[in-house]
């Protein structure tokens, strides 16, 4: 979400049960048959398709973090306190949340390539909209499209990569993977060097969002499917509760996760005396320790059951969020939550594809997931006006929490 909720991996996963008789949401349909007819031509996948891939990701690595670092600056712009410029993180979150769907929606009708022209199109026109809005309605209105074309390009170049190159599709999701992990360090790297001025990031963002779609535009028409519907399968709810849990735990993780790289600026600056530029630099160990994690867990996971490697994994970041309420540890300690969050996302998923097998549920996760931002910063902002700086990391740790409190549950449910 780089972040696992946004990163390729998730939808590797994802396209294991396409075949599974589970009950799938039409949309989740269309996007089932997209692939195998993808996949099925995957052979012709033109090479330059990489190119697409690497460059969109990276546009998308670039765009998740960019507006936790610029929060300060946007208060002071707009004359609101931190509950207030909150809406903005929660109005992209919903347009992602939106974008996904639409997508979904949208996979009958459009093919893969088309969709992504429309995804760059709304990026690169909410990149110009927030960089330049004179007022917060608009900027909420430009953030949420912003948002909207996220989820559309996510989703959309996920499934796009991953059915068009065969056996190779893991090593290319791999490849993408590293892309968005490196525009994520970027992000704030960028910011920070404008002084907590996000307008040039921005502009930058939309140039490249432009670059994207002149690329689309070149690339060949001739074996790019377009997806046929599919009728929509009986329902089953015998699995609901459990998928609801999941759902619910997965919320809460990406709560989490956005949590610290959209508050960690805010907090390090009010706690630490920093500068904008500098708070916005260190977030940046935050990403770095997360990608480094993600290389740590990969052989953990092989020997540790999924389960027990998200609970250690979430114990973890509870200890280290705590930490990061000391000012003095809590730089140290934002970088640790980074390469103890990295296992949680990815893990998880394993583990919930293995006893809720089928499409239906990753795909609503990743709906669902985004969800999470949109209700926790309304209420992290409040908490921060109303009790200062160290309800940042506090809330974010009560968030963890409730995230071990709903893993129990799974875990006691499963009897694993």
């Amino acid at each position: 979400m780089g972040s696992d909720v946004f990163s390729p991996s998730f939808f590797f996963v994802r396209s294991e049960g396409v075949n599974s008789a589970a009950a799938r949401p039409a949309a989740c349909m269309l996007y089932c048959t997209e692939f195998m007819t993808l996949n099925a031509t995957a052979h012709s996948a033109p090479r330059h398709l990489a190119t697409i891939g690497l460059l969109g990701f990276f546009l998308l690595g670039l765009i998740y973090p960019i507006l936790g670092p610029s929060l300060p600056r946007l208060g002071e712009q707009f004359g609101l306190r931190a509950s207030g410029v909150s809406w903005l993180l929660s109005a992209n979150s919903l347009g992602a949340f939106c974008g996904v769907i639409l997508a979904g929606l949208l996979a009958g009708w459009l093919s893969p390539q088309q969709r992504s022209l429309t995804a760059a199109a709304v990026v690169a026109a909410g990149c110009l909209g927030l960089a330049f809005a004179p007022s917060f309605a608009l900027a909420l209105l430009a953030a949420a499209m912003l948002g909207v074309g996220f989820g559309m390009l996510d989703l959309t170049l996920n499934v796009w990569i991953s059915g068009s190159y065969g056996h190779c599709g893991a090593a290319m999701l791999n490849l993408l993977s590293a892309s968005f992990g490196v525009g994520a360090v970027l992000a704030p790297l960028a910011v920070g060097l404008a002084d907590g001025n996000f307008q040039l990031p921005l502009l930058a963002c939309g140039a490249l969002a432009f670059a994207l779609l002149l690329a689309l535009l070149l690339l060949p028409t001739g074996t790019l499917p377009v997806a046929a519907a599919s009728p929509a399968p009986v329902s089953t709810r015998s699995s609901y509760p459990l998928l609801g849990g999941f759902i619910l735990f997965f919320m809460a993780y990406v709560a989490v996760e956005s949590g610290v790289g959209a508050w960690e600026v805010t907090h390090l600056q009010a706690t630490l005396g920093l500068a904008t530029s500098t708070a916005a630099q260190l977030s940046a160990l935050f990403w770095i320790s997360f990608t480094v994690g993600r290389l740590i867990s990969a052989p953990l996971a092989l020997r540790v059951p999924p389960a027990r490697l998200v609970t250690a994994a979430l114990l973890l970041a509870a200890g280290s969020l705590a930490l990061a309420s000391v000012p003095s540890l809590a730089v140290l300690a934002y970088a640790l939550t980074g390469l103890f969050l990295a296992p949680v996302f990815t893990t998880g998923l394993v583990w919930m594809t293995r006893v809720l097998p089928g499409s239906q549920a990753p795909t609503l996760v990743f709906a669902g997931a985004f969800l999470g931002p949109v209700l926790a910063a309304p209420m992290i902002g409040t908490l921060r006006d109303t009790f200062g700086s160290t309800a940042i990391p506090l809330s974010l740790l009560g968030i963890t929490a409730l995230a071990l409190a709903l893993l129990a549950g799974l875990r006691l449910k499963l009897r694993t």
